[in-house]
């Protein structure tokens, strides 16, 4: 039986009972964490607080304070909005010269399985 259940993204409709499909458990968690990392503060009007703030980093010289910063604003957001995530390790790799690519692991355990998951996610201006 599962812990906690959720709607699949992007949204599906089951075609052999026509109702939306659902994902389970980690899998929920997983969705939730994407969706966290996606969301800009701000974007929605019911909930102005929910995601992170990701594109304040956009040009921004990477630096080590710039790492530091942004694997603790993935983490804080994480931790206040998916509150089945025990244990995270965020990790930022950035690619050289003036204009970098950064791409971020979120690495993390539920209280649910107690199995390591990975969501990547790229910080990018073009997001959608």
């Amino acid at each position: 039986m599962s812990v906690i259940k959720g709607w699949k993204f992007p949204i599906q409709i089951n075609e052999s009972n026509g109702r939306i499909q659902t994902v389970e458990d980690n899998e929920c968690v997983k969705q939730s964490v994407k969706m966290i990392l996606s969301t800009q503060l701000y974007e929605r009007k019911i909930v102005p607080t929910f995601g992170t703030d990701l594109r304040r980093y956009m040009f921004e010289v990477v630096s080590p304070t710039f790492v530091s910063d942004l694997k603790k604003t993935i983490a804080s957001s994480i931790n206040k909005w998916e509150e089945h995530v025990l244990d995270i390790n965020v990790s930022v790799q950035a690619t050289p010269g003036p204009i970098s690519t950064v791409n971020t692991s979120v690495d993390y355990i539920t209280d649910i399985e107690p199995t390591q998951e990975r969501v990547i996610h790229k910080v990018d201006a073009n997001e959608q």
